[in-house]
């Protein structure tokens, strides 16, 4: 929406959040303001104001093999297609994103072949990417998600649309 009505693009990085979550995944840990069954209310007024449909996971899932899928995704230019179906499987559904049955479903759904790039993710061949763009996240000051990176600039945690928007303008203009 906001990259329609600014006319930019986004450039969306593979962020592994967490290296240590085991492959599993655990049980989400309660942030600020939230409940065991809804996310603070100022996460759902910014999610309502966008048109974003989120509730409050129960399970954080291990998101390695995601983000393999996002390096994949990137390459074949279905990187949106593919994040914004991956963030409504977990945030919409609380689906685990790491399970390779919804991996699947989602890189298909994107217009993707899953028959090309399910095995890549078994053989690891994406990992190296993905921990050298949480390597360089990492330097650049990255500590969480989301963080934006606009005009030089990192803009991070639950940041407001009014901010976004500013941020960006303030880039174009510069």
């Amino acid at each position: 929406m906001l990259a329609k009505e600014l006319s930019f693009q986004v450039d969306r990085r593979p962020y592994l959040l967490r290296p240590d979550r085991p492959p599993e995944g655990e049980p989400r840990r309660l942030f600020d303001g939230e409940t065991e069954t809804e996310l603070n209310p100022e996460m759902q007024e910014r999610a309502r104001g966008v048109g974003l449909v989120m509730r409050r996971p129960q399970w954080s899932p291990n998101t390695l093999r995601a983000h393999e899928a996002t390096v994949y995704a990137k390459e074949k230019g279905k990187d949106s297609q593919f994040h914004h179906l991956a963030a409504a499987a977990y945030w919409e559904s609380g689906t685990d994103i790491n399970d390779l049955d919804v991996l699947k479903g989602i890189v298909e759904a994107a217009g993707m072949d899953w028959g090309d790039l399910g095995p890549r993710i078994e053989s690891g061949e994406f990992r190296e990417a993905v921990m050298r763009e949480y390597d360089a996240a990492k330097e650049k000051g990255v500590g969480g998600t989301p963080t934006y990176e606009i005009g030089g600039e990192l803009h991070r945690g639950d940041v407001g649309i009014d901010e976004l928007r500013e941020a960006i303008r303030s880039a174009a203009a510069g």
